[in-house]
C-alpha cells in the first residue's frame, strides 16, 4: 500500500475556508436577525423559542467533539467493536432525559442547573459544583482545540497553532455576540457538515477496502467482532463495563448546564420531549457511523499499520491518514474532512463557553445583588457583562490548549480522564438530592469531597504507573519495501517486549499463545493484585466509583450528623415525586405567556404579583422559576395595579 502524499490542494483550502465562513456567517446572522434579546435570559435561551430541530442537532453536536471523531474510530480498529454496547447506554440515558429529566427541569425552571443545590442544600455547596464544572469544562475545551490540531497538522500542513487560533477565535466570536441563538444554528449546520463528511468516509472507506465482506472477515479474523462478557472490572471494555459504567459515565450529560439550557430553549415541556427524541437517533447514528469507519479502517490496513509502519507517529492520528489515503485522489475532500473536524471542535467549544457563562452569571455575579429589584437598564448593564465574560472564556480556553500543546500527551491523558472522575461524584450529588430526602448538606458535602477523591486516586494512579492497555493483533507483513527499517523500530517504541507476538498476530486468550477456541486470535488478561488491581480499573467505571462512594458516604455522615427534614422542601425538588400532586410540587409546566407592552414584559403568575408578592411566596417556601424571576425584575418601573388591569383586559 504506497503512502499517498500529505497536504492540502487549492480546491482543499477552498471547501475549508468556505465551511468556515459560513459557519462563522450563520452565528453572526442569528446574533442580528429576528427578536433582539431583552435580557439574560433571552441570551441564554434564545426567547425559548428556538426550532426543535435545530435545538436536537446542536445538542447532538455539542457532546460529538472532535476527539470523539478522531479518537472513536481509531479506538474500534486497534480494540474492536465492544465498544458499540454504548449505543445501549446512550439508548437508555436517552430515554431517561425524554421521560424524567425534562419534566424534572421543566418545573424547576432554574436558568443554571447548578441553583439546584442551593435549593435543596446550601449555597456553598452549589458554587463548589459550580466551581468543578468550570474546571472541567475549561480543562475539557482546551484538549478538544489542540488535539484535532495535533492529529490534522501531519495531513493537512497546517501549522498547529492556526488550527488553534482559528477556531478559538471563531466561536468566541459568534458566541459572545448571539449567544445561545448564534450557538443553536451555528451548531446545527455544522452537525449536517459532520455527518454528510463521515458517510463520505465511509462510503468511499469500504470500497476501497474491498467491499464489506472484506471488511468484516478482517476484523473477525483477529477478534475484533468479539465482546467479553465476564464480569472482571480490570477488562478495558467487557459488555458490563460499557453497559453499567458507560450508561452512568453518559448520564451526567443529561444534567449538563448545556443540555438543560436546551431543554428549556424551546416553547414547553412537550416540545423539549421531541427534540430529544429527535437527537436521540441522531447520536446513535453518528456513533454508527464512526464505529464503522473504525472497522473498515482496519479492513483496509489489515496488512500494513500506518503507526507501526512509521507513517503516523500517535493513534489519534488514524482517522486523518485513513481520509488522506482513501479520499486523498479527490479534490476536496480532504478539506472537507478538515471542515468536519473544526466543525466538531466549533460546536463543543461554543457550547462549552455559553455555559460557563452562564453559571459565572447566574451563580456568582447576580447573587452579589438582589437583581429581582434591577430595572430594565441595568439588566441591559449584566448582558454586556456577559457577553464580555464570553470573550474573555473564549480567550483562556485558547491559551489554555497553547498550554497544552507545550507540556505534551501527559496532560492530554489526564485532561480526558477528568470526564469520568468529576461526572461520577457529580452525578452522585444529583442523585443524593433527588432521591435520597434525608441526605443533609453536611452529608452531601462529604460525600461528593470522598467520591471526587477516590475517583482521581484510581485515575491519577493509572496514569502515574502506566496502566497498559493491549491492542488487538496488528500486522505490518504487506508493508512495502520503501517504508526501510522505520517498521522494526516502530515495534520496539509502541509495543512493550511481551506483546511482540500480538504484534505479529499472535496473541492469546490464556497464557498460551496461539488461536482462541473459536480460531480468532484473543488478548490475554493481565494477572494483577493490590494497587494494581486497583488502578488497572477500566476507566468506564470511574464515574460508578464516584458515584457510589458519593451516595454511600453521603448517607453515612447524613445519618450519623442529622438527617435532613424533608417536610421543609417542596415536593418538586425530589425526582421521585416528579408524577405526584401534592401541593408543593404543583408548577406549570409550560413557560408563561408573555405580554409586552412597550420596554416592559409582563408575565401574568396566578397568586403571585410583583416584585413585593415574589419575595412573599419565596418566604412561604413556593419558589418561583428563575425564568418569571427575571421578568418580574422589570415590573418596578409599572404599578402593580396598571398590571392588573392590563391582564383584567
Amino acid at each position: 500500500m504506497e503512502p499517498k502524499p500529505t497536504g492540502f490542494s487549492i480546491a482543499d483550502y477552498i471547501v475549508f475556508a468556505t465551511s468556515l465562513l459560513a459557519s462563522f456567517g450563520i452565528g453572526v446572522y442569528s446574533s442580528l436577525a429576528g427578536k433582539k434579546e431583552q435580557t439574560t435570559d433571552d441570551f441564554f435561551f434564545g426567547n425559548h423559542d428556538m426550532n426543535i430541530v435545530a435545538v436536537a442537532l446542536s445538542l447532538a453536536a455539542t457532546f460529538l467533539s472532535a476527539i470523539g471523531l478522531l479518537g472513536l474510530p481509531s479506538e474500534i480498529y486497534r480494540n474492536g467493536w465492544s465498544y458499540s454496547v454504548l449505543l445501549l447506554s446512550e439508548t437508555i440515558c436517552g430515554l431517561m432525559g425524554i421521560f424524567l429529566f425534562i419534566p424534572f427541569f421543566y418545573k424547576l425552571r432554574m436558568t443554571s442547573v447548578y441553583e439546584y443545590f442551593e435549593h435543596r442544600f446550601n449555597r456553598t455547596l452549589r458554587r463548589c459544583a459550580c466551581l468543578l464544572f468550570i474546571t472541567y469544562m475549561m480543562l475539557y475545551m482546551s484538549i478538544v482545540l489542540y488535539a484535532p490540531a495535533l492529529a490534522l497538522s501531519q495531513v493537512s500542513g497546517l501549522p498547529i497553532w492556526v488550527s488553534i487560533l482559528t477556531s478559538g477565535l471563531i466561536c468566541t466570536i459568534y458566541t459572545s455576540l448571539g449567544g445561545m441563538k448564534a450557538v443553536i444554528w451555528t451548531d446545527a449546520f455544522q452537525m449536517v457538515i459532520m455527518l454528510c463528511g463521515v458517510v463520505i468516509v465511509l462510503v468511499h472507506g469500504v470500497i476501497s477496502a474491498g467491499g464489506v465482506s472484506t471488511v468484516l472477515e478482517a476484523n473477525r479474523n483477529t477478534g475484533r467482532l468479539f465482546v467479553d462478557f465476564h464480569g472482571d472490572p480490570t477488562i478495558r471494555h467487557s459488555f458490563w463495563a460499557l453497559l453499567v459504567g458507560g450508561t452512568i459515565n453518559i448520564m451526567p450529560f443529561g444534567l449538563n448546564q448545556a443540555t438543560v439550557q436546551r431543554y428549556l430553549s424551546v416553547k414547553n415541556k412537550r416540545a423539549a420531549q421531541r427534540m430529544l427524541s429527535i437527537q436521540l437517533p441522531t447520536i446513535l447514528t453518528w456513533w454508527t457511523i464512526l464505529i464503522s469507519v473504525g472497522l473498515t479502517m482496519f479492513g483496509y490496513y489489515k496488512g500494513c499499520d500506518p503507526q507501526l509502519s512509521g507513517r503516523i507517529e500517535r493513534p489519534d492520528q488514524m482517522m486523518a491518514i485513513f481520509v488522506s489515503d482513501v479520499l486523498g485522489y479527490l479534490q476536496g475532500l480532504p478539506g472537507l474532512f478538515t471542515a468536519v473536524v473544526y466543525s466538531a471542535t466549533l460546536s463543543t467549544v461554543s457550547s462549552g463557553v455559553n455555559s460557563i457563562v452562564v453559571v459565572l452569571t447566574e451563580d456568582f455575579i447576580k447573587p452579589m445583588h438582589d437583581m429581582r429589584r434591577k430595572t430594565l437598564l441595568e439588566e441591559r448593564t449584566i448582558m454586556r457583562i456577559t457577553k464580555g465574560l464570553s470573550f474573555l472564556i473564549g480567550f483562556v480556553a485558547i491559551g489554555m490548549a497553547f498550554i497544552s500543546s507545550a507540556l505534551g500527551r501527559g496532560l492530554i491523558q489526564f485532561c480526558v480522564s477528568i470526564e469520568g472522575m468529576c461526572g461520577g461524584p457529580l452525578l452522585g450529588l444529583f442523585f443524593c438530592g433527588m432521591m435520597l430526602p434525608f441526605v443533609s448538606s453536611k452529608g452531601a458535602t462529604v460525600g461528593v469531597f470522598c467520591g471526587l477523591v477516590m475517583t482521581f486516586w484510581i485515575g491519577i494512579g493509572a496514569i502515574v504507573t502506566h496502566a497498559t492497555v493491549e491492542p488487538m493483533p496488528l500486522f505490518t507483513d504487506t508493508c512495502p519495501a520503501f517504508f526501510g527499517n522505520e517498521t522494526t523500530d516502530n515495534f520496539a517504541a509502541f509495543f512493550p517486549a511481551n506483546q511482540s507476538s500480538a504484534v505479529k498476530g499472535i496473541s492469546s486468550w490464556n497464557d498460551t499463545a496461539g488461536l482462541g477456541p473459536d480460531n480468532v486470535f484473543r488478548i490475554q488478561r493481565p494477572n494483577l493484585s493490590g494497587l494494581d488491581w486497583l488502578y488497572g480499573i477500566s476507566y468506564m467505571y470511574y464515574s460508578m466509583v464516584g458515584f457510589l462512594v458519593t451516595i454511600v458516604v453521603a448517607t453515612v455522615v447524613s445519618f450519623a450528623t442529622g438527617r435532613q427534614d424533608s417536610s421543609k422542601i417542596p415536593d418538586r425538588f425530589f425526582l421521585y415525586k416528579l408524577y405526584s400532586n401534592s401541593p408543593g410540587n404543583q408548577r406549570p409546566d409550560d413557560e408563561p405567556q408573555r405580554k409586552k407592552y412597550g420596554d416592559v414584559i409582563f408575565v401574568p403568575v396566578p397568586v403571585v404579583v410583583g416584585v413585593a408578592g415574589a419575595a412573599d411566596h419565596q418566604a412561604n417556601g413556593n419558589l418561583l422559576p428563575r425564568q418569571i424571576e427575571n421578568h418580574l425584575l422589570l415590573e418596578s418601573q409599572v404599578s402593580t395595579d396598571r398590571l392588573l388591569s392590563r391582564t383584567d383586559n
